[in-house]
């Protein structure tokens, strides 16, 4: 019978974590997946590995799935309002617990804050703008509309794929002691608007694809037409307005210095997810 697993993944079949299980599987890392639902967890990877139940909103199951592991993998729940407070109660079991290192996908300061403020060893994997972000909340766009609405202006982001997050990460927990107190940057391997990715669309995709530009007013009263709620709009103009004020344009070489790689382009992400979009 193999050992019980030092390591937990949390957020196991989510844009990272999946891409993450299947990079420590084929480096024969043993790990437990952290999931609300073992069957489905499973049936993703195509392998199998240990699970244990998690849910983010169920404090009471932090302990259990955190009992005897040493290094965690932390990402949050995207697209959900209120995530730092949801993760708070989970870190503050893994500082009382048996965690020595802790990979997080550094997406809330307060968090990043209480960690550096531990006694545990951290590495912070900043990466601000998904590729996967297209197929998230423009996918109907792009395909019913021949559009990409988002309220970014001409700002521009280095969009990476969830798929080299994962690899990265891979490689941190791989050696994580290598890489103890980092924070790294990951990027994809240009910084782009999304006029330039609305190009990129329209060549892979064969048909016109353009880029609105709303303003915050425009995208406000568009999605509120389409029935979203103001809390879920709000979110979303202050994450995309980072982009409209060029505070996330900055490319890094952080995922070629540790994979030795090149990241994934967007036409190669366009490409590979085409029948999402058509």
């Amino acid at each position: 019978m193999m050992a019980q697993s030092k390591i937990l993944v949390t957020a196991s079949t989510g844009n990272i974590g999946l891409p993450l299980s299947k990079a420590l599987q084929r480096r024969g890392i043993h790990f437990t997946a952290a999931t609300r639902d073992a069957d489905r967890a499973k049936k993703e990877f195509g392998f199998d590995t240990d699970t244990v139940h998690l849910d983010f909103k169920d404090p009471s199951g932090f302990g259990p799935a955190l009992e005897g592991k040493e290094l965690l993998f932390l990402c949050g729940p995207s697209a959900t309002p209120g995530a730092q407070e949801l993760l708070k109660p989970l870190v503050e079991e893994a500082i009382a617990g048996d965690v020595k290192h802790v990979v997080f996908v550094a997406s809330y300061p307060g968090l990043m804050e209480l960690i550096e403020k531990s006694d545990m060893n951290f590495t912070f994997l900043k990466a601000n703008f998904f590729m996967q972000n297209f197929e998230m909340y423009q996918a109907e766009d792009i395909r019913e509309r021949d559009q990409i609405f988002l309220p970014t202006g001409a700002g521009k982001a280095p969009f990476i794929h969830t798929r080299d997050i994962g690899e990265a990460a891979a490689v941190v927990m791989e050696n994580p002691g290598a890489y103890e107190g980092e924070t790294i940057y990951l990027t994809g391997p240009e910084s782009m608007d999304h006029f330039r990715a609305a190009d990129i669309f329209s060549d892979v995709l064969g048909r016109k694809i353009s880029y609105q530009d709303p303003d915050d007013d425009e995208y406000r009263k568009e999605m509120e037409a389409r029935g979203y709620s103001e809390e879920y709009i709000e979110a979303m103009i202050a994450v995309f307005g980072k982009i409209k004020k060029g505070q996330v344009a900055s490319y890094s070489d952080g995922f070629e210095n540790i994979t030795g790689r090149k990241p994934a382009t967007l036409k190669e992400y366009v490409e590979e997810n085409r029948e999402e979009f058509v």
